[in-house]
């Protein structure tokens, strides 16, 4: 996919974000690219389209409608030749659709394991087939699921990118404590939430904190007395939430890219993880610590390993929350991920 290396030469980057300039956990991106020499301008929401997504199907309507509202304004601000980089996946497929789009190359982030829908299937199939479009992922295997579910033949324009920590956010040391403890779940994508309250009524003496979309929570599932579920929590309160547990947890249901952020962040924070053993979760824990990741629907397993952690002392607590940190700060940092992401736009 090369071109006219003239038509670079000014290192114009638009980056559409999905949330507030104040509140963006991913400014990252743009911080590493500009010292890299780019010269970055970036579109920024008046609110978190994530949170406006997670209100039910006229939510999910209004995200999509904002979305393609941040694509027209990164459209207006590109110029022929400019990378332009979509935060989120919806906003890579929109943009791509938009007149005009085509003079610009198009870098697409976070693309997830598909579920193929025959209504928006199109809108996947013309962002692979697009050769000015390149789509990144964050683990290898999602990568043949996306061709399979939208029979798009092999090509460079599927990339890995592992996700990174924010490095906004300071490592926090570790500090166990006796008192006012809790495990902590939480997030939209994928959560089982049938096996944490299973898991739950199995420790009846350990406090759970659980955030969750009202939308996706099955009303129908019985609450332990020792579970507080909060709904549809603003990113403030829920990371608050997070940064005060003593332990955080995340079974997943299927085998479908996600918890990742929370993974990461909750180790940046100093708390111990214990979460699905899948390949895309595995990666973030060194051999010496597989003991994190736990089957499939298995609560037997997962009450051994919570209740492991919740009696451990305060050296093996704080000493696993600082290598779980080392591990994550040598491996998955954002500056590896904008070097990788560099070598990708100067190769078109």
């Amino acid at each position: 996919m090369g071109t006219n290396k003239e038509e670079f030469q000014e290192n114009r980057v638009v980056i559409i974000y999905d949330c507030p300039q104040k509140t963006c956990d991913k400014l990252w991106l743009r911080d590493e690219l500009r010292k890299k020499g780019y010269q970055i301008n970036a579109v920024y929401s008046c609110c978190r389209i994530s949170n406006v997504e997670q209100r039910g199907g006229l939510g999910k309507l209004a995200a999509r409608l904002l979305t393609l509202w941040q694509c027209i304004k990164g459209l207006a601000k590109s110029k022929p030749g400019d990378r332009v980089i979509c935060w989120s996946q919806w906003s890579g497929l929109f943009f791509n659709l938009l007149p005009g789009a085509e003079k610009c190359w198009i870098i697409s982030y976070n693309w997830l394991t598909p579920i193929p829908n025959a209504k928006t299937r199109f809108l996947y199939a013309k962002a692979l087939e697009n050769p000015r479009l390149t789509a990144v992922i964050n683990t290898p295997e999602t990568e043949e699921k996306l061709r399979k579910a939208y029979q798009v033949r092999k090509g460079g324009n599927i990339v890995c990118i592992p996700d990174v920590f924010d490095d906004a956010q300071t490592f926090a040391a570790p500090c166990w404590k006796q008192e006012n403890r809790y495990c902590f779940s939480g997030g939209r994508a994928n959560r089982d939430w049938s096996l944490l309250m299973k898991i739950a009524a199995l420790c009846p003496h350990i406090p759970f904190r659980v955030v969750a979309a009202r939308a996706d929570w099955d009303s129908n599932l019985e609450i332990p007395s020792n579970v507080q579920v909060f709904f549809d929590l603003g990113p403030e309160d829920y990371y608050q939430l997070l940064q005060q547990s003593y332990l955080s947890l995340y079974p997943l249901k299927e085998n479908r890219v996600s918890g990742l952020i929370n993974i990461l962040k909750s180790i940046q924070m100093g708390k111990p993880v214990l979460t699905t053993d899948i390949s895309f979760t595995r990666i973030y824990f060194s051999q010496q610590h597989q003991d994190c990741l736990l089957p499939f629907g298995d609560s037997s397993l997962w009450k051994t390993a919570i209740e492991r952690l919740w009696n451990c002392g305060k050296d093996e607590y704080e000493g696993l929350g600082k290598e779980l940190q080392e591990y994550v700060k040598r491996n998955f940092s954002p500056q590896q991920a904008v070097q990788q992401l560099d070598r990708i736009m100067k190769e078109k």
